[in-house]
Formats: structure tokens, C-alpha cells, sequence
């Protein structure tokens, strides 16, 4: 897999990303961090797909609307306090049957 999986003309390729580290969990991908501004983002290579999650060890996507924003912006260059704001906009999870046997009981 190339460094950065985005087209060339994608503003996504503004940023300075590590290197795509695979996270397992209900919503597996490549994670990848950007060394300026601090924005994640995971990479689904099966469904060719990219979404902005948040931070934590859990790494939720974050509302669509958080998510549009950040893939079609440049990088700002440096951390700002509106993307901490959008990173605890995390978008709702449907719960599994399993979940909500849990909550019932």
C-alpha cells in the first residue's frame, strides 16, 4: 500500500501523516495521525472509504459533519481548539442485540 492511499489531487495529501498503523475493532482500518495538526483519520481499504475519528483508544468516527469538513480542508498546520471541540462530536453507535440485552437487565 502506497504511504497515502488518497488521490494526489485530495486535500488530505496536505497533511503530514504517520505511517497507516491497522486498527481492529467494529470499525477496523488504517489510522493515520497527522504530525502538524493532530487530525485522525481511518482508512478502510476494502471499501476504499476514509473518515475522521476521535481520539482515545477507541478511535470513533466522528459526526459526518466533522468528518466531511476535515477530509475537504488543507492542513491548518498546527492543532486549534475548534478540531478539539470536533473531536468528542463522535457519531452515535448503534447497539448490538448484545448491548441491549446488557442495558435491559
Amino acid at each position: 500500500m502506497p504511504k497515502y492511499p488518497w488521490q494526489p489531487y485530495s486535500p488530505l495529501r496536505t497533511h503530514d501523516f504517520d505511517d497507516g498503523v491497522f486498527v481492529d475493532g467494529p470499525q477496523p482500518g488504517n489510522l493515520f495521525v497527522c504530525r502538524n495538526c493532530n487530525r485522525r483519520f481511518k482508512f478502510d481499504s476494502a471499501a476504499h472509504k476514509t473518515w475522521a475519528v476521535g481520539k482515545g483508544r477507541t478511535y470513533f468516527a466522528l459526526h459526518d459533519s466533522v468528518s466531511s469538513r476535515w477530509i475537504t480542508q488543507p492542513c491548518s498546520g498546527s492543532p486549534n481548539e475548534q478540531d478539539e471541540e470536533d473531536s468528542k462530536r463522535v457519531k452515535p453507535r448503534l447497539m448490538n442485540a448484545a448491548q441491549k440485552l446488557k442495558r435491559s437487565a
